[in-house]
């Protein structure tokens, strides 16, 4: 579940807004991202996946923040810049963390151009294109040693529970769309004391929650 960039005041909120999970993901990036770490950590015990969203300058910020959450630190997402992904493979090393790739890696051809960059993957169906090429992804981040996590960007419940079929791929799953969505036209994925679940019926098992009838003509 992720709690987004955000003044320090409405940390405690969102984290009551956002459903019991094993881990979060914070977004960094921006010049109050070392109070918030601290006021999350402060707040809850889970695990802290940081997603940098290519914001950080340097590989001393990003190991500064690292270092903040210390064991509780499950993994470093996108720190960089996409033509800084060379610090990638420094900052792993520097701090022992999981770096992931996100916006680097975008089809198969990045992931072989990065996989040495990087020690994890980001696949999102959004990004792959179609959960086919998700899958393949995720088999060839396998056979290159990557922790395959599964990511979702503004996805209903359709996307997410799509991209769910993936989930014994993957070490990490980040499918949190359809609890950022105000208005989610479809029922799906659901979290039950901090499992995902994913539901039963045909297909993917999804179902529209919204009438798409036509209005009635008057006579």
């Amino acid at each position: 579940m992720t709690i987004g960039i955000c003044d320090i005041s409405e940390v405690a909120e969102r984290l009551d807004e956002v459903p019991t999970s094993e881990a979060l993901k914070l977004k960094i990036g921006d010049k109050a991202q070392n109070a918030r770490v601290q006021e999350v950590m402060r707040l809850s015990e889970r695990r802290i996946l940081l997603d940098g969203n290519q914001g950080l300058a340097s590989v001393e910020e990003a190991a500064e923040v690292a270092a903040q959450v210390g064991d509780r630190l499950l993994g470093f997402e996108q720190p960089f810049a996409t033509d800084k992904d060379a610090w990638n493979e420094v900052l792993a090393e520097r701090t022992g963390a999981l770096v992931i790739g996100d916006e680097s890696v975008q089809d198969l051809a990045g992931l072989e151009a990065n996989a040495g960059r990087f020690r994890g993957v980001n696949l999102k169906l959004m990004k792959c294109g179609g959960l086919d090429r998700a899958q393949a992804m995720a088999a060839r981040a396998a056979q290159l040693g990557l922790t395959v996590m599964l990511g979702s960007m503004s996805e209903s419940s359709l996307g997410c529970t799509a991209m769910a079929q993936l989930a014994g791929a993957a070490r990490i799953v980040d499918l949190d769309g359809p609890w950022l969505l105000r208005n989610d036209p479809f029922q799906g994925i659901g979290m039950e004391r901090g499992k995902l679940v994913v539901p039963d019926g045909p297909g993917l098992g999804t179902m529209p929650v919204l009438d798409l009838s036509p209005d009635p003509i008057g006579v």
